[in-house]
């Protein structure tokens, strides 16, 4: 059983009592997609419909150990999945052949992100490793390592002009610090750094590049003008955050808590402006993705529990999706909002389609 296996069921445990925030430190990351300005007319031939008849298109034994990461070019045609076997692995989304290995991690795979124009990949490592990696996508070529310290790297974003990267760190020197980093993609320099109080476990660029948003386990939403360092608004949502993100506009930002609450936001000026989805039972959420559209999230739920497609405009559950198997640890929609990748605790991927897509 891997280390993340293994607190995943004491997890599961301490999420029964309710007791949400102690137990991120282990759990593995889902990716959320924020989308390309060119994806918009391709999001916007795929109505709510089309996900109420998925189909499952391949179901792949990927790695030795947990898929823990996730990560989609925004063409759709490459899926990068990072393991707790320490590799991570390139693949045709559309073929779901592989293309290349990358080793060189110490630790689990945490965290993946690929540039806009899907030249490069970046990586976190797992709390005994920490290393925020660089990868040349066409050669596999190691290209940069810009940190060597000890601490998990929980969440990595990059700004859609694909120069600047935002990573959070949580290591054991940091006590209940996380620090979230801003780093120039080519150079590797280190622009600016913000420290917050509890582990951030998600970061997301609004689609125009001049908001981060971060979201911390003890359910803090920080908006940033990165640039400058500037806390925009502050935002609670009322329990652990899993995930954050934009819709295509930039109009909308999205937050799931570890108890299936979702949040939607009106970034620019803070306000609440639905809760779609609020259910008060002591559920625990693995993985999230948000559809580029912001209408649409899949959340899997719990050991061997439901993946769920959500229509965040009526907050009702759209359909249940099978053929995966394992816990689900997680998710990413492609670019277009054609693709849904899932990935689980017995190294597996499962890749679903819309009702029209072959």
């Amino acid at each position: 059983m891997s280390r993340r296996s293994s607190s995943y069921a004491v997890s599961v445990v301490l999420t029964v009592i309710t007791v949400l925030s102690v137990i991120v430190t282990n759990v593995p990351r889902s990716h959320s997609l924020s989308p390309s300005p060119g994806n918009a007319a391709l999001i916007a031939a795929t109505p709510t419909q089309q996900w109420q008849d998925a189909k499952l298109l391949r179901n792949i034994k990927a790695h030795a150990d947990a898929v823990g990461a996730i990560a989609i070019s925004q063409d759709g045609q490459l899926l990068a999945t990072g393991s707790d076997d320490q590799t991570i692995k390139l693949w045709n989304l559309n073929t779901g052949q592989p293309l290349r290995t990358f080793s060189g991690h110490s630790d689990q795979i945490t965290a993946l992100a690929i540039s806009p124009n899907a030249e490069i990949l970046v990586s976190g490592g797992g709390i005994e490793d920490g290393s925020i990696k660089l990868w040349n996508l066409k050669t596999g070529e190691l290209i940069n390592t810009f940190q060597k310290k000890e601490g998990m790297i929980p969440s990595l974003a990059i700004t859609p002009d694909g120069k600047t990267l935002a990573s959070s760190r949580r290591g054991e020197g940091l006590g209940f610090v996380s620090e979230i980093m801003l780093w120039n993609l080519e150079t590797g320099k280190q622009l600016l750094q913000f420290d917050i109080e509890n582990l951030t476990l998600s970061l997301a660029f609004s689609p125009n590049g001049e908001l981060l948003a971060s979201g911390s386990e003890d359910g803090t939403i920080h908006l940033w003008n990165w640039q400058s360092g500037e806390i925009r608004h502050i935002l609670q949502h009322p329990q652990s955050l899993r995930a954050l993100a934009f819709n295509q506009d930039g109009q909308v930002l999205v937050s799931e808590s570890f108890a299936e609450t979702i949040n939607v936001w009106n970034p620019q000026t803070g306000e609440l402006l639905s809760t779609p989805v609020a259910n008060p039972k002591p559920v625990f959420v693995n993985a999230l993705a948000l559809h580029p559209s912001g209408n649409i999230l899949a959340s899997a739920l719990g050991a061997y529990g439901r993946l769920g497609l959500w229509n965040l405009q009526t907050g009702e559950l759209m359909t249940t999706l099978t053929g995966f198997s394992g816990s689900i640890f997680s998710l990413g929609f492609s670019g277009d909002g054609q693709m849904l990748v899932s990935g689980s605790n017995d190294g597996a991927i499962a890749i679903w389609g819309t009702g029209n897509r072959e």
